[in-house]
């Protein structure tokens, strides 16, 4: 044990200084004090581990002394005061403890009762100074994590992207358990009009799940911006998490894509709560489980991305919802449920159903603190989005891109297994598509692509999306013809040219089917709600020329670059 320093207070030098010598002869230092000023003094430039006062000095008697020394203690480690009195009475006791000191010693000083009450004091000491260190490091500790929690918000906050979350589509709310969400909302509108939203829920919460996440939200944004296939996105991020976070580290996840222009939603739902597809009443269309483990979980080559998909044949809202939600409990330990959810639902306008939500949850918890992190969002699918299309911006190619050409062929290998797209926007974009007609651009591609596989290569036939429950025997026809294609190839060329006016984007797309007549296409019909062909009717519209060449297995389309052709 430490050696402790003492203040000695009592104005009979003789007795003060005896005490003196005595502590330090047991191997302590001491401090004598001849009345209350000199103590207060000494007290004020230095530490004491323990004060022996005497209860009876001229001037400050010990009591007052007491009370300006427990005064000045404040914000200090703790010292107990002893109180020296020639009065053993109890009611001179109370009174010293009143007064703030901790023990009471009666005189004629027994000094083998002095020693042991020093030792008990010495050993109070220990056990206060190691406290007092305790304290410093959790308030190191807290300083620390406080700062870490800072810088974690700070990149959270500028990996998520809020313009997106404020979508008109989009609506979201997120109550964390902590400081910090374990839970992640994202949402992209892609450049070829596409929707894509994503609700992620880590393991466990705070720092530790908040930190599980950032791996994600760049490669979400990243591939959905582009228009990758929601299962290449799935298999992506579950490559992420693997590399990046711990083995133990698990994200369960639904993803989600509105594509407007077909009337199509696909989820993929991995170890999330089912998703619900709501319609105008609050009324649950359809419950879409999770068919998929959690990213992290499996290596890419184990990993299953499948993915449900839906036609969209009226005005609708999909629901994603965390755990969280349904898992908080009331004061009596009973879980909110997703029978409640979906009663809080019913006949709520979908501009309502938000708060809804959060009315019936919180109502529910009735003051229950949330012992998870809490989050849902909305996704809005309405069928005019799909009769809408992409405005097309003045805008100028500039001479400094000058004229470039690239061609691609595809066989059936690169058919089955690549996600031709993006790839192919992204080079377009990297070549000099300007921003003004990217839009325009990707769905040229993404319809001509889509006419070349489906109806040239796979020889697929749109009319039967129109019969009952033909969109999911078309989706799973196609499917299987896909895995199954052998033989078939597709051929690219995108070239820019310049003309005195601007430029031309001059794009090519050709394939080894049998072909078709150009001429049988019907005309336009920004109403139409039909689930087929749609797709050469919108080329159409956003082309200065559209063309069928060869046998009609290929279509020639030219995009003008020049602002004033843009604007008619």
């Amino acid at each position: 044990m430490k050696a402790l320093r003492l203040l000695v207070v009592d104005d009979d030098q003789l007795i003060g200084q005896s005490i003196e010598e005595f502590a330090k002869s047991l191997g302590h230092t001491a401090v004598y004090a001849q009345n209350g000023a000199q103590a207060l003094a000494h007290f004020g430039e230095q530490e004491f581990d323990l004060v022996l006062l005497d209860r009876v000095m001229p001037g400050m008697d010990g009591l007052e002394l007491a009370g300006k020394l427990r005064r000045l203690q404040q914000g200090r480690n703790w010292c107990p005061l002893i109180m020296l009195s020639g009065f053993s009475e109890v009611d001179e006791q109370i009174e010293a403890l009143n007064a703030g000191c901790d023990d009471f010693l009666a005189k004629p000083i027994n000094f083998h009762v002095l020693e042991a009450k020093i030792h008990a004091f010495r050993r109070t000491a220990d056990l206060q100074a190691q406290i007092s260190r305790k304290n410093r490091e959790l308030l190191h500790l807290r300083e620390v994590q406080e700062e870490e929690r800072r810088i974690a918000q700070h990149l959270m906050a500028r990996l998520v992207r809020q313009e997106h979350l404020n979508h008109s589509n989009v609506q979201h709310m997120i109550y964390p358990a902590s400081l910090l969400s374990g839970d992640l909302l994202l949402a992209c509108p892609s450049n070829n009009g596409d929707i894509y939203v994503m609700l992620a829920d880590a393991t466990g919460h705070g720092l530790p799940a908040a930190i599980t996440l950032i791996p994600l939200t760049q490669t979400f944004y990243a591939m959905a911006s582009k228009g990758f296939q929601l299962a290449t996105i799935a298999a992506e991020l579950n490559l992420q998490n693997r590399q990046y976070n711990p083995v133990d580290r698990f994200v369960a996840a639904t993803l989600a894509v509105f594509r407007p222009r077909e009337h199509i939603l696909e989820i993929w739902n991995g170890g999330i709560p089912p998703a619900l597809l709501l319609d105008k009443k609050g009324q649950v269309l359809r419950r879409f489980a999770s068919r998929n483990v959690p990213f992290g979980v499996l290596p890419n080559d184990e990993f299953i991305n499948e993915t449900e998909l839906c036609q969209i044949r009226e005005d609708c809202q999909l629901l994603l919802y965390s755990d969280g939600l349904i898992e908080g409990c009331n004061p009596a330990g009973e879980q909110y449920g997703k029978e409640r959810l979906e009663q809080a639902l019913h006949n709520v306008a979908p501009e309502r159903r938000l708060e809804a939500i959060r009315r019936s949850a919180f109502s529910y918890l009735d003051g229950q603190p949330i012992q998870d992190d809490l989050s849902c969002l909305l996704l809005s699918c309405p069928l005019e989005l799909a009769n809408k299309q992409p405005a097309r911006k003045g805008g100028q190619v500039s001479s400094q891109v000058g004229e470039w050409r690239f061609s691609v062929s595809l066989s059936a290998e690169q058919l089955k297994r690549l996600d031709m797209l993006p790839l192919l926007v992204g080079w377009g974009q990297s070549l000099g598509v300007e921003p003004s007609l990217r839009g325009s651009f990707n769905l040229i591609m993404a319809e001509l692509l889509s006419n070349a596989l489906d109806h040239g290569v796979l020889e697929m036939d749109s009319r039967i999306k129109g019969e009952v429950e033909g969109f999911e025997r078309y989706i799973e026809e196609r499917s299987q013809r896909l895995q199954g294609l052998e033989q078939g190839e597709i051929d690219i060329e995108i070239a820019h040219r310049l003309t005195p006016q601007g430029g031309t984007l001059a794009i090519s797309v050709s394939d080894s089917g049998k072909g078709f007549d150009l001429h049988n296409l019907p005309e336009p019909n920004p109403g139409s709600l039909a689930y087929h062909g749609r797709g050469l009717q919108l080329v159409r519209a956003l082309t200065e020329v559209l063309e069928v060449r060869g046998r009609g297995n290929e279509v020639y389309a030219e995009l003008s670059t020049d602002s004033a052709a843009q604007e008619r």
